[in-house]
């Protein structure tokens, strides 16, 4: 197997992003651009010490590159640190990814795939640039904690202490310490944190600048697969995150433990254990067929 490559992208505003890039045996059939969710790094997708969903599509003859999103593992410097993003930041910072994709390949084609955080980031920003040469996208885990899109009273109540007890934590410390609350690997600013429970209050997907992210799913013109899980019963509970993605034109929606593929059984893995469990190997190989259908 050829040896991985690391890069780094210079972003406009200062920052320095690392990404892996994960070489197939062959000639690679595609580049994936695979992000992590929030509070964690890339560490959540690609590791050599047990099996992995970044490992899986390599094997399935995919180009993988790993970014840390910035703030996050090596794309520092961290929130403890003094390190300062918002979510937009991260938004914008698909370009980026996108352009190291077709300066290491012009000819391959290009999909996205996210776990939570991600997933929704490239979305929003795809939902704005609907002709970006992506041919595919997959979203693990993604949810967004909207009041309208949630029919649960108790999950609408449960989301608002968890963001009433961590607002004023993170505002006081000008970012909340996830490491110390011993909830995930990488602490997130403030001015992130803040711009989700202002999304909780607004139940409004949007900007600092007041555009609206949601309003953009419907242009997106690529396949997108989404996939939930019975077995992740707050952070993307299925019924609330399928109506989050409902407005995409082109989603196909797997619910894994109630009407997933019937080769995935009744696996049904929370919402870490999607990506981290050797356990969800069935649905890493199958989510990797689907992507090389999809780019095909």
């Amino acid at each position: 197997m050829p040896a991985d490559r690391d890069h780094r992208i210079a972003t406009a505003d200062g920052w320095s992003l690392a990404v892996r890039e994960l070489l197939p045996a062959g000639p690679p059939r595609g580049t994936v651009i695979a992000g992590h969710a929030m509070m964690v790094d890339s560490r959540t997708l690609y590791r050599q010490d047990r099996p992995c969903l970044a490992e899986t599509l390599r094997l399935a003859g995919l180009r993988v590159l790993l970014p840390d999103l910035r703030g996050h593992g090596r794309s520092g410097p961290r929130a403890a640190e003094g390190g300062r993003w918002t979510y937009d930041d991260l938004v914008d910072d698909t370009a980026a990814y996108l352009d190291l994709a077709a300066m290491i390949d012009q000819s391959a084609p290009i999909a996205l795939l996210g776990h939570s955080l991600f997933a929704h980031t490239s979305l929003a920003w795809l939902g704005q640039r609907p002709h970006a040469p992506v041919r595919a996208h997959v979203a693990l885990a993604m949810d967004l904690w909207l009041r309208g899109c949630e029919p649960s009273a108790r999950r609408r109540l449960l989301k608002r202490l968890t963001f009433g007890l961590t607002r004023e934590l993170a505002a006081r410390a000008a970012y909340l310490p996830v490491r110390r609350l011993r909830v995930g690997s990488d602490d997130e600013p403030a001015a992130y944190w803040l711009s989700m429970t202002r999304w909780l209050d607004a139940d409004r997907w949007s900007a600092a600048s007041g555009l609206d992210y949601r309003a953009g799913l419907p242009a997106i013109e690529c396949p997108v697969l989404h996939v939930v899980s019975d077995g992740d019963r707050l952070l993307a509970h299925p019924s609330a995150a399928a109506n989050f993605s409902a407005p995409l034109r082109r989603r196909e929606l797997w619910r894994l433990g109630h009407s997933a593929p019937p080769q995935l059984g009744r696996l049904a893995p929370d919402h870490m254990a999607m990506v981290t469990d050797p356990a969800s190997r069935p649905l890493w190989r199958a989510v990797a067929a689907w992507l090389l259908r999809a780019l095909a």
